[in-house]
């Protein structure tokens, strides 16, 4: 029975998945990748969330190219990944192994000059097998990388409209955590009504969950505080494009 040893392992992580599965991306073997695989009887399988293992029950011929697509499941993947001059549309091509095992999306991978082919990924990994990798799964210390993609920051700014007369004279919105402060509410106007803005004092990172705890604050002239929205959501990307830039919006009606 012939026994397969782990030749090269290949990790994904993205911080906007904080530690959970990045969902955005996945990896495959292209056609060329294929074939090689069959004349050579590599293995390649995804053996955990976002990690995929190539392995072989023979020492590979040296030099020999194993190609794998890295694909973008996620059409709203470029809102929250940092990665200046990214274009989804482009051809992109990543060399391994490297010497590092982190590996910088946004400083690594580059454009290849090449036009992207229909229903290829958005980056060509050129795994080089090599007598080293070979001799590293033979010890049972295998090669591996993780290809890791970085999340912008960006100020939260909220848009306020009342839905009704205004009585309130002060408005605040407040992090019961402590985590995210605001700038105060001023009066504003967009989208053709008059509103309130307030926006984060400081960047956020962008995550796919936070932890803090959002609510809308009215004060009332001679009255205590009172709560107009116990349960303010977090801005979502995607939802509004008007923002300015590094501006993450959303909009909320009480």
């Amino acid at each position: 029975m012939e026994t397969y040893r782990i030749l090269y392992r290949i990790k994904v992580a993205h911080d906007y998945f904080n530690t959970g599965p990045c969902n955005a991306i996945t990896l495959r073997l292209t056609p060329q990748g294929e074939a090689l695989a069959r004349r050579r009887g590599l293995l390649f399988r995804q053996t955990a969330a976002n990690e995929w293992t190539l392995l072989s029950c023979a020492d590979p011929a040296e030099d020999e190219m194993l190609t794998l697509d890295l694909c973008m499941t996620d059409a709203h993947f470029p809102l929250y990944t940092e990665w200046d001059g990214f274009q989804p549309s482009a051809a992109y091509t990543l060399e391994l192994p490297k010497q590092e095992a982190d590996i910088e999306v946004a400083t690594t991978i580059s454009l290849s000059g090449k036009k992207r082919a229909i229903g290829s990924g958005i980056c060509t990994i050129s795994l080089r097998l090599t007598a080293d990798m070979a001799e590293a799964a033979k010890e049972g210390k295998p090669m591996q990388a993780t290809i890791h993609f970085r999340a912008p920051s960006m100020q939260w700014e909220y848009l306020f409209i009342p839905r009704g007369e205004e009585t309130a004279t002060a408005l605040r919105l407040e992090d019961t955590t402590g985590t995210v402060e605001f700038s105060e509410i001023e009066p504003f106007a967009a989208y053709g009504r008059s509103c309130h803005r307030t926006v984060s004092k400081a960047s956020v990172p962008m995550r796919q969950a936070y932890g803090c705890k959002l609510r809308l604050v009215a004060q009332d002239k001679g009255k205590p505080p009172r709560t107009l929205l116990p349960h303010v959501p977090v801005p979502e990307p995607g939802r509004f494009y008007d923002a300015e830039q590094g501006n993450l919006r959303q909009v909320c009606y009480y």
